[in-house]
């Protein structure tokens, strides 16, 4: 377990905040290849909280937080794991969005 301490991303300009998502969509595409998927970048609206709330803004960059349903290729099989990540996909779309429009 780490202590993170997340910073308010709104503070910053819209230009870092775009290498912040560069990285960020670049290590979790390395992380899909490797055969990870989180499952949970967005949280269902059903759930209080904010909708992106396992991202968070630190020192070090965007970060990745609560893997509680994460999925693995070789557990789920192909074809499962391939929806996981489409899903995902899409869910990252919109945190681009969110994250640099706020």
């Amino acid at each position: 377990m780490e202590r993170i301490k997340p910073i308010d991303y709104r503070a910053f300009e819209v230009e870092i905040r775009e290498l912040w998502f560069e990285v960020f969509e670049s290590e979790l595409t390395e992380l899909h290849k490797a055969g990870f998927v989180h499952r949970d970048l967005k949280r269902p609206s059903n759930i209080g909280g904010l909708a992106f709330d396992n991202i968070l803004l630190t020192e070090t960059g965007l970060r990745l937080i609560d893997v509680g349903i994460s999925a693995l290729k070789s557990q789920v099989g192909n074809k499962i794991y391939e929806k996981y990540v489409e899903i995902e996909l899409q869910e990252i779309a919109l945190f681009k969005e969110y994250f640099l429009n706020r």
